[in-house]
């Protein structure tokens, strides 16, 4: 009987035989498929050949990934790649202000007890504002008897602006006192 049975199989064409194999190929799949969707599990996931070796014809169609709607966060950024941007934005820091004195003057003479002074400035850098000293001097010497700081207002690149201040010190005042008629040197110093 066993004999019979053998033959019987034997027997059976060979499309009968395929279609069994491939409908129990297309089941399995088809339950890999199910637990892929509900739970997130691959388990495929690391035997199918990397994409660029794969033809489109030759891959599986019914492992799927999990719809991207059911897909916690956590999920979506260890599977998803970041998204790519054609162009790479590159940010510079706006340039610093850079004041330049263009020209500095007295405002008026000295008196004995203080001086006025003023400056014009170009600002070779970025938009912004700065400060300027202005130093009143010893005729002979770079030290200085008197000093005033001032604000620069917000300029723009290659723009002028003005500013002056009226230093007075009690080195100053003795040195007119001791000096009648004596002169003094005036120096700007900028800092953006």
């Amino acid at each position: 009987m066993a004999g019979e049975e053998r033959k019987k199989a034997d027997d059976e064409p060979d499309y009968k035989k395929w279609g069994v194999i491939v409908g129990t190929i297309s089941g399995v799949f088809a339950i890999l498929a199910a637990v892929n969707t509900l739970t997130g599990f691959n388990p495929l996931k690391g035997l199918a050949p990397t994409s660029a070796s794969q033809t489109t014809a030759s891959r599986p169609l019914a492992v799927t990934s999990t719809p991207r709607a059911t897909r916690t966060t956590a999920e979506r950024a260890t599977r998803e790649p970041a998204p790519t941007t054609e162009e790479a934005v590159r940010t510079t820091p706006p340039a610093r202000p850079d004041f330049q004195v263009r020209s500095s003057q007295w405002n008026g003479p000295c008196n004995d007890n203080a001086c006025s002074m003023s400056a014009v400035f170009r600002n070779n850098g970025g938009t912004g504002s700065g400060s300027a000293t202005f130093f009143v001097l010893w005729p002979d010497k770079f030290s200085y008897l008197a000093q005033c700081s001032v604000v620069l207002p917000r300029t723009g690149e290659n723009d002028f602006t003005s500013a002056g201040c009226i230093a007075s010190s009690a080195q100053l005042q003795d040195y007119f006192r001791t000096h009648r008629g004596g002169s003094v040197r005036l120096y700007v110093k900028t800092e953006s």
